[in-house]
């Protein structure tokens, strides 16, 4: 059993739509977690550098920049420093991308760190995108077929996907049964609810 003392990290990963938010509330309601998104940074940092209302591979493109600049664990490091201000010990981070990324937070001695990989069909995760209207939606479902394309090239989701610990599908957003595998992976590790 993990000591409840323990700092604990579960990741996210998933293509676009797939959930993470969704996954990420659960553990935030049900077992106190505090929520670091890559993407909130990202975006934050953007903004500052008034870089607004640009596609999906322009942020890609700007991200590796940064990676070159500041090294590959960039956003990573980000992330754990924003941890560390916050002084709280349960963090859920949606938007585990890279196999590095699993390598970082494994890397670190004062936290267990645990990645659950989660899977939505296709046409789900496009429906869902199109109800976000987001800046950066694509246009068509070619378009999204050719944009998750892209990210699994990219990010190498095949090897982080088979790096995860856990893996989770998705296909209703609101599903209780998603609650239910969320808690069985949470009893497996040893964190109790609030």
């Amino acid at each position: 059993m993990r000591s409840e003392s323990k700092k604990i990290i579960i990741g996210l990963t998933a293509l676009p739509g797939g959930g993470k938010d969704y996954v990420a509330d659960i553990l935030i309601k049900e077992y106190g977690f505090y929520k670091i998104s890559p993407g909130d940074i990202i975006r934050e940092k953007m903004k500052k550098e008034g870089l607004t209302k640009i596609t999906r591979e322009e942020q890609q493109d700007i991200q590796n920049r940064w990676r070159k600049e500041h090294g590959p664990d960039y956003i990573m490091q980000l992330c754990y420093e924003r941890m560390v201000e916050t002084g709280k010990k349960r963090f859920v981070v949606p938007g585990i991308r890279f196999p590095r990324d699993i390598r970082f937070y494994r890397g670190l001695k004062d936290f267990e760190f645990y990645n659950i990989y989660i899977w939505a069909p296709r046409r789900i995760r496009y429906s869902r995108t199109t109800e976000r209207k987001r800046i950066d939606m694509p246009a068509s479902f070619c378009e999204f077929v050719k944009h998750d394309r892209r990210e699994e090239k990219i990010f190498n989701l095949k090897l982080t996907a088979k790096m995860s610990d856990f893996k989770l599908t998705n296909h209703i957003n609101n599903d209780k049964s998603i609650v239910g595998k969320v808690g069985d992976m949470m009893k497996k590790i040893g964190c109790l609810k609030i």
